[in-house]
This record gives C-alpha cells, structure tokens and sequence, in this order.
C-alpha cells in the first residue's frame, strides 16, 4: 500500500459523518474482511497485512487453482 502521512484523513480535511467517509469505512472493514480469509490470524494495522495477503493469493492463483475465487 501507498505509504501516506498522519492525519490525511483528518476531520479537517475530510468529513467524518459525510458519505465519503462511511463509503472509505466501509471498503476498510471488506478490505479486512478479504485478508482476514487469506491470513485468519492477522490483527492491529491493515497495512501491515495487506500486501502479504494479495502476494499470497497471488501465488495461490498461481499453483494451479483454475478459478481464484473459489480459494475464497
């Protein structure tokens, strides 16, 4: 993931009760919800597991598996 600085999602720049908010919290919690399917034990920061989980399915897809999806 794209490394960005503290407080770009402050309330000063974004509105924490608008809709783009609620839409950025929303794909947060699929978004966990997919890596949590291919590392069950991951827990605390997302970007600590995010690019392992997609190198992981990746390598998946790539042993043989003849519809991704149904790794899912």
């Amino acid at each position: 993931m794209k490394i960005r600085p503290k407080g770009f999602l402050a309330k000063d720049k974004i509105d924490h009760d608008g809709e783009v908010f609620d839409y950025i919290r929303e794909l947060h919690e699929y978004l966990w919800r997919w890596v949590y399917t291919v590392i069950p034990s991951a827990s605390g920061n997302l970007n600590d597991y995010l690019d392992i989980a997609v190198k992981e399915a990746e390598h998946r897809a790539e042993m043989g598996a003849e519809n991704p999806r149904a790794m899912l």
